[in-house]
């Protein structure tokens, strides 16, 4: 076999909220990091998306973050790697499994023989993973984490480096306020994701402008108004499509996804319970699902910007050539300026996506 799937921590309880540090004790080169969290419901009223039950994920070399991101913004940057939907098995029911797969990936595509991550070249690389079971689903009593990676076996590859996520930033919004972030120019830029999550809100009625400068305004690569580029880039990437299931009342009560712009909702009841099930004009990855009597449901949730993150690309997201060479900028600057009504409490968070070179 020139690939394998190694088992880098086997299924094992998380029933109380930790941090999880885990030793990569491989020698294979890594392509892909798999997650798994499978979280027994206690109930029926949902308490969160189940991609909240990791807040954190970090791949660390001692003092040296290799990657960091929270849970969601994981699923957003899986998304926008590869084009799929994040296989989340997104269930609202008494005593079943709700099940999110999140997937670190190294390289531009599954064994990408240029870019993948090498355990050798580190003292000693770590996978911290924050969770609790309690903020994710429908208040589950019990979980399980597994980790597994995708690694060359016998494949050829001599990679020039990995593909590295980190959160650079998280601020509360102001109305109508701008924030000033000074991007890195340490390295090359495959892409950069703006995220902000409010139920209730588009990913616009965060953060309303985006403006992408060099030098002090010497050069401006970037300056528009996020709602009228999500429709530019709206045709770049598939939708999403998410399966729910839960039990509908037939008075409000909320179920969560992963779209947050352009949702659209389809649902039929289990056993001809309800004769039919209605919903509300949702935004922000929350929707109220709703039927002439009280039945359990599965639906079809399509829409885009996972957790309200939207994608900078920076050129041809396969050409590594093609990327943004930063180290030949002075200083670059990211402003931000916040809608006029965001939500009560939310906050923006800026993501980077470099070329970490060995």
């Amino acid at each position: 076999m020139k690939y394998r799937n190694a088992v880098v921590l086997p299924s094992e309880s998380i029933n109380s909220a930790t941090t999880k540090t885990i030793d990569l004790m491989l020698n294979d080169l890594v392509s892909r990091l798999h997650i798994q969290v499978k979280a027994t419901n206690n109930g029926s009223a949902p308490t969160a998306h189940p991609a909240t039950i990791i807040s954190k994920i970090e791949l660390v070399d001692g003092s040296d973050v290799l990657w960091s991101a929270s849970g969601k913004e994981c699923l957003a940057m899986d998304f926008y790697d590869t084009g799929e939907t994040p296989f989340c098995v997104n269930n609202y029911l008494d005593n079943t499994m709700n099940i999110t797969n999140y997937r670190i990936n190294f390289g531009r595509h599954l064994y990408d023989p240029l870019l993948a991550f090498d355990p050798n070249k580190f003292r000693n690389p770590q996978l911290k993973v924050t969770h609790n079971l309690a903020l994710g689903g429908s208040v589950p009593d019990a979980a399980t984490l597994r980790v597994t990676a995708d690694v060359f076996d016998q494949g050829a590859a001599t990679p020039v480096g990995f593909l590295m996520v980190k959160e650079l930033v998280s601020y509360a919004l102001s109305a109508s306020t701008n924030e000033y972030i000074d991007l890195p120019t340490d390295y090359t830029m495959r892409r950069l994701v703006i995220m902000s999550l409010s139920y209730g809100k588009q990913p616009y009625e965060q953060f309303n402008e985006i403006k992408l400068s060099e030098d002090n305004d010497k050069r401006i690569p970037f300056d528009n108004f996020t709602s009228d580029y999500m429709k530019y880039i709206a045709a770049n990437w598939p939708p999403l499509n998410e399966y729910i299931e839960g039990v509908a009342l037939t008075s409000t009560r909320n179920f969560y996804c992963m779209s947050t712009y352009e949702m659209q909702f389809s649902a039929i009841a289990m056993g001809f319970a309800a004769g039919y099930l209605t919903s509300d004009y949702a935004y922000g990855g929350r929707i109220d699902i709703r039927g002439s009597a009280s039945a359990n449901f599965k639906a079809l949730i399509r829409g885009m910007a996972p957790f309200g993150a939207v994608p900078l690309p920076f050129g041809n997201p396969d050409l590594v050539e093609d990327w943004f060479d930063v180290a030949a900028v002075g200083s670059l600057r990211l402003t931000l300026k916040a809608g006029s009504s965001p939500g009560g409490s939310s906050t923006c968070e800026v993501l980077t996506q470099q070329l970490r070179t060995y």
